[in-house]
């Protein structure tokens, strides 16, 4: 308890660092994913994860955090290599993807989450690797890209806490390639699919 305790807290202050770096549609979208991994882990904790990966994973986001990249990414790739398939590793490739998009390092983002949506097990963590590949692209203006694996995501997992989130982003991506038709059919699906919620309000004004 007291090690998820210190988990949660490292979380937190990786956001802080986020809020002071970049712009707020991005910042709402890793706020939600970084906050959802601890939930998410913490229900599908790896059995063999040893103690020690949380303990350095902790300390990593705590230099992360206070702008000490190197440190942080010193330990974060000792624990993805030391700790292989724990659910700490996996934590560590998401955090550090999420810096390396914020340093604009896109095409290092682009093969570490190519990498996790690839092999990490169970297939229940890998869902939130494809919002930031989708980041990544777009940051990259790979449009096509970033509809593409949008695409793939609402394919693999149609019930998923994201799907909405995902396609009201495909949509806008869709308006900035000029299929303006493809884009007013996804922010119907989304009033369809989700009514009464943000997703279906913000989509029903863009359908106006």
């Amino acid at each position: 308890m007291e090690m998820e305790k210190q988990e949660n807290s490292a979380v937190v202050d990786v956001i802080k660092w986020v809020k002071r770096n970049k712009k707020p549609f991005f910042l709402s979208l890793i706020s939600v994913i970084v906050i959802a991994l601890v939930i998410v882990f913490v229900c599908v904790r790896i059995q063999m994860a040893n103690t020690a990966a949380s303990d350095k994973l902790n300390i990593a986001t705590q230099f992360i955090s206070n702008g000490n990249l190197d440190q942080g990414f010193a330990l974060i790739d000792d624990i993805i290599a030391k700790y292989n398939n724990t659910s700490a590793a996996y934590r560590a490739i998401i955090i550090k993807a999420s810096t390396l998009i914020f340093q604009k390092k896109y095409v290092e983002a682009e093969s570490l989450l190519k990498s996790y949506i690839e092999k990490a097990k169970p297939d229940i963590v890998k869902p939130i690797g494809y919002p930031l590949l989708v980041t990544t692209y777009d940051n990259m203006e790979n449009i096509e890209q970033a509809i593409a694996v949008s695409k793939e995501f609402l394919s693999k997992y149609p019930d998923n806490y994201l799907v909405p989130s995902v396609m009201e982003n495909m949509a806008r991506l869709y308006t900035l390639s000029g299929k303006d038709d493809e884009a007013k059919q996804t922010y119907q699906d989304i009033v369809d699919k989700f009514p009464e919620t943000i997703y279906a309000n913000r989509a029903s004004e863009k359908l106006q």
